[in-house]
């Protein structure tokens, strides 16, 4: 069983539950949650504003997305970026651990999965209004395992609603390391920080759905349809403060590297990602080369060459050192009306094994 504990001031407010008239009903989108539970240092970049234990294994948290993200965009600011699901997947997962299994801040919560698809109104659901967009997640606990009392690792179902109706469901897996087991996982001998690195020359951003090189997280490479991972440390979106010497790159710098790859191969069409898995095999070292590649997949509504069609799927594969590091399958929809240069496009989640860290 979950020992439920109170984590800087963050502990669920005094309340008769949702549905139940009272004094002291909770707001679920009163305030953000501390940004410690959810390992960012910019109470801007804090999407949880609220949560409730419903059960030994259940949750009730709330979200928020500004009108209009400073990178998860999408052109003509009419709908949110379906990545935005994903960030706040990862945020909801890692408050679960904190806040509701007790999950010290000095220890390492790492991702295995991540993975979101929209609900039955597909990008409509996500229409940008005049008000910020507030979120309520259902989420489920499942494979939870425990070790001496403490949580070792979780996997989280999340039915996401927006006003009442479905807008999508997710599904997070974590691993919770103490510091000396972190250092086991990085390996003997690595540096505390090894410094990312850069290629020199990044695709141009009208090619992967961004406006600003800055933006860019891919490099060229010699083969066709593969890129070289460019990891900026400086990125104030991809990468965080609280976290300044990561021992490995980002699951969230993943998911923009597939989404990435996948906008160049059908450029000039626009497409945005409303279906992603993505699996971490391996943590990626910042400091050796980790190549990108692209293939289409034949889909229900793409035809045999996997292209041309309403849904056009597409897997990315991550490899460093001659291995697999992560897989990226994203389903991306068209974005219609949209110009072919600026603003996002395809992305990712998660299946199981050793991770990436969450943090950043």
């Amino acid at each position: 069983m979950p020992v439920f504990t109170a984590i800087d001031g963050d502990a669920p407010f005094p309340h008769t539950g949702p549905g139940h008239p009272g004094p002291h009903r909770y707001d679920f989108h009163e305030r953000t949650v501390s940004r410690q539970l959810v390992h960012r240092s910019s109470v801007a970049e804090v999407l949880i504003t609220g949560w409730q234990s419903t059960g030994p294994y259940d949750f009730l948290l709330g979200a928020q997305w500004p009108r209009v993200h400073g990178f998860y965009r999408l052109p003509g600011d009419r709908h949110h970026d379906p990545v935005l699901m994903a960030e706040t997947l990862r945020q909801a997962a890692l408050l679960v651990g904190h806040a509701g299994f007790g999950v010290p801040h000095d220890h390492h919560a790492v991702l295995d999965e991540l993975g979101y698809t929209l609900g039955p109104a597909g990008l409509d659901g996500l229409a940008v209004r005049a008000a910020p967009t507030e979120l309520m997640l259902r989420v489920t606990c499942h494979d939870v395992r425990m070790r001496h009392g403490r949580l070792v690792a979780l996997r989280v179902q999340a039915e996401i609603e927006r006003d009442g109706r479905p807008v999508g469901r997710g599904v997070g897996g974590l691993r919770i390391l103490s510091p000396a087991a972190y250092d086991r996982l990085r390996g003997p001998g690595r540096p505390a920080a090894p410094p990312p690195r850069l290629p020199e020359q990044v695709v141009a951003p009208e090619l992967v759905g961004r406006q600003q090189a800055s933006d860019v997280v891919l490099g060229p490479a010699l083969m066709p349809d593969s890129w070289l991972l460019r990891a900026d440390a400086g990125h104030p979106a991809l990468f965080d403060p609280m976290d300044p010497a990561p021992g490995h790159l980002p699951g969230m710098l993943v998911l923009e590297a597939a989404r990435q790859a996948a906008q160049r191969l059908h450029h000039p069409d626009r497409v945005v990602p409303v279906d992603v898995v993505t699996s971490f095999h391996d943590p990626i070292a910042p400091d050796r080369p980790c190549v990108v590649r692209a293939v289409r997949e034949v889909g229900p509504d793409t035809g045999q060459d996997g292209g041309g069609g309403r849904r056009a799927p597409v897997r990315v594969v991550l490899v460093q050192d001659g291995r697999t590091v992560a897989e990226v399958r994203l389903i991306g929809a068209p974005a219609d009306g949209a110009p072919a240069d600026g603003g996002p496009s395809a992305a990712a989640p998660a299946p199981t094994r050793r991770g990436l860290p969450l943090a950043s």
